[in-house]
């Protein structure tokens, strides 16, 4: 071996100029390159996001609006919620009382009842009892017809109704239902003709013969507009061809974001946090379009909190979809950024390891030792840790209906599983170097004096 002579200053001064000089010129080179990608990968990336609303609608759309059996399974169990209950008696109530007119109906048995020789006293003061008569009549109309909202056949009536509204509504959508809506003032109801016809049996039966007289009705519940429904017949219809499409385009332009951006993990913060966002805007705009289904659905004097039931239970499946990506967008952002060389990541990846070196020396110290297993671990700690997160990975993508609340029991126990495998691995014991002195080797054997 030779012995290096160490720099002069001239000698270092040169490096150091050399070494500025590459650097500038590969600065210079690179960073045109660099910052067409970063913008490039951002105009992407900006675009998944704002897809990825669009594609959560085009989904809803196509699960619930368009099918009939979904949605009639979605309003179901809107029969025993007590607001829609009320609302369809009050309705049902005001339909009868008007048929049986105890005003009207009250002089003309008096009438009758004078021609008969009641005297006239007697049927004066029977007329101004007509108040009264009217409101016991009414109280005991409302009485059976709550009886009837809260029996199963209500229930069957209810999904009828429902089924046939649905109809109604996508016949609309799909632009073939203007004639349809023409009979009932232009809104997509739900018919109450046999919630209407059970009631009038109950009354008969419970001694209101009055109530024999009561014609077929057609009461109803509306629904929506069909102003409304006919100004999104052009979105339907294009969200509806492309509901398969947006989520898959939405993906696919995020991802290629992240790929082409020079800084990758930069860019996957930026697209956590703005699917997340977006998450945010399309919730503004499901409170905002709740509020015009409220006002629209109150000018046709249906009761507001079974308007609200029913807005709410249509878009239940919206609203877990914002709020499982919203946390997705979250914990992938996190991720991102705790991997990342800052301050802040560094000093709590730090903690961490020390926290697990800490319990396995302890554990170790104690007699607990994963022995050869804790060394093979260590030496395939990589592959293990991409293994779990693409296990973490495939339980989301196969879990039917995630919801935020998985999303977080996901990352929760994708991050033990991490620390478990951190902290089973066992490192290979440091050796101590031991310093031999160099020189010439000194024979062993007797010295002679």
């Amino acid at each position: 071996m030779t012995d290096s002579k160490p720099l002069d200053a001239d000698e270092r001064a040169e490096l150091e100029r050399l070494r500025a000089a590459t650097a500038a010129s590969t600065t210079a080179t690179a960073g045109p390159r660099h910052r067409v990608r970063g913008a490039l990968s951002a105009v992407v990336i900006t675009l998944g996001c704002v897809l990825m609303p669009v594609a959560v609608v085009a989904v809803w759309t196509s699960n619930l609006i368009s099918d009939t059996d979904r949605y009639v399974a979605t309003m179901a169990p809107l029969a025993s919620d007590p607001a829609i209950q009320n609302a369809v008696a009050n309705r049902t109530t005001d339909v009868v009382m008007r048929q049986l007119d105890i005003q009207h109906l009250l002089p003309q048995a008096v009438a009758a009842l004078e021609r008969r020789g009641l005297p006239p006293a007697l049927g004066k003061r029977l007329g101004g009892l007509s108040g009264p008569i009217t409101s016991g009549v009414h109280d005991f109309v409302r009485k059976e017809t709550g009886q009837v909202v809260r029996s199963d056949a209500f229930a069957n009536l209810w999904v009828r109704g429902n089924r046939l509204a649905h109809r109604q509504v996508t016949a609309v959508l799909s632009g073939e239902g203007g004639r349809a809506l023409s009979a009932s003032g232009g809104t997509v109801s739900i018919d109450l003709a046999p919630v209407v016809a059970t009631v009038k049996q109950k009354l008969v039966g419970s001694g209101l013969g009055a109530a024999s007289a009561i014609p077929a009705v057609h009461a109803t519940i509306p629904i929506t507009d069909k102003g409304a429904l006919t100004g999104a017949q052009r979105g339907y219809d294009l969200l509806n061809k492309l509901r398969w499409v947006l989520p898959v385009a939405a993906v696919v332009l995020i991802a290629l974001g992240v790929v082409i951006a020079f800084r990758r993990r930069r860019a996957l913060i930026g697209a956590g946090l703005g699917v997340a966002a977006s998450m945010l805007v399309l919730g503004a705009g499901i409170t905002i379009a709740r509020g015009m289904y409220l006002d629209a659905i109150a000018a046709h004097h249906l009761d507001a909190t079974a308007a609200t039931v029913m807005f709410d239970t249509l878009v239940r499946f919206v609203r877990t979809g914002i709020r499982m990506l919203f946390v997705l967008g979250l914990v992938v952002a996190a991720g991102a950024y705790l991997a990342g060389p800052s301050r802040a990541a560094v000093t709590v990846r730090g903690w961490c390891a020390n926290a697990i070196g800490a319990l396995r020396r302890t554990g170790e110290a104690h007699g607990v030792s994963t022995g050869p297993v804790g060394t093979w671990i260590h030496a395939n700690r990589r592959v293990l840790q991409v293994a779990a997160v693409a296990v973490a990975a495939l339980v989301f993508l196969f879990w039917d209906h995630p919801t935020g609340k998985a999303v977080l029991l996901i990352a929760v126990i994708l991050l033990a599983v991490l620390a478990v495998i951190e902290l089973l691995g066992r490192p290979p014991a440091k050796r101590a170097s031991a310093a031999a002195p160099s020189g010439p080797a000194t024979p062993s054997g007797p010295t002679g004096a």
